[in-house]
């Protein structure tokens, strides 16, 4: 099933000389890992940037089940719709694991102990128990804050995950627990997974491969 389809995208920085994404047309599936590979400067992190609704393309649309997003409040859309997962995990510092969880939860009116509880299942399905539920960021290693970034997106609610370079700061271990857990949930749980990444290993793992280069967007075949 689709999920999002992007057309005729055209993006353009203020002052730039050039289009960072020049006429980009794709689709992303339900229970599709989705990789897009592409040297740093392609336009790969806008891309992401423009179907999370952070940035509005200077023409072309974004559509969600057939919806456009430019119809939705954005701030509902990235808190229901879409999750996004980042290389520094962007944590809160002073939340604990649990919490940082359950916050987006708690945004969209879950009651507290209902969204603590479905925090606590979220983090024990990415491999993070017992006394971990209550450690603040900095006291969890680098590959067990990205799983509790991985839990906090599957608290939305929303069946896409928006994942930018999720390794680049792990080590190969980690890296390969991180993929497996969003290969995982593309696989068995229906979700939509883009992966935003340099990393070959995982464009060798994914379901779906594309390529920027100048700000065009290619499937590989």
């Amino acid at each position: 099933m689709e999920v999002l389809r992007l057309e005729n995208i055209h993006y353009q920085y203020k002052n730039a000389p050039r289009l960072t994404l020049n006429d980009v047309n794709c689709s992303f599936f339900q229970g599709t890992c989705h990789a897009v590979m592409g040297p740093s400067g392609s336009g790969k992190s806008t891309l992401l940037s423009i179907i999370a609704g952070l940035d509005k393309p200077t023409s072309g649309k974004v559509s969600i089940y057939g919806v456009d997003i430019a119809t939705y409040n954005l701030d509902a859309y990235r808190r229901e719709q879409v999750a996004m997962i980042f290389q520094a995990f962007q944590l809160f510092p002073l939340l604990t694991a649990m919490e940082n969880v359950s916050y987006s939860m708690e945004l969209n009116k879950v009651p507290l102990g209902e969204a603590k509880e479905r925090a606590i299942q979220l983090l024990e399905s990415v491999g993070i128990s017992g006394d971990k539920h209550k450690r603040y960021p900095s006291n969890l290693s680098g590959g067990e804050q990205q799983r509790v970034a991985i839990a906090r997106a599957l608290a939305t609610g929303g069946k896409v995950i928006l994942a930018d370079e999720p390794t680049g700061n792990l080590d190969e271990e980690n890296g390969n627990r991180i993929l497996e857990i969003l290969q995982k949930l593309a696989a068995e749980a229906g979700y939509c997974v883009i992966i935003v990444t340099h990393d070959l290993d995982i464009a060798n793992k994914a379901d779906k491969v594309f390529r920027m280069k100048d700000g065009r967007l290619m499937e590989d075949m």
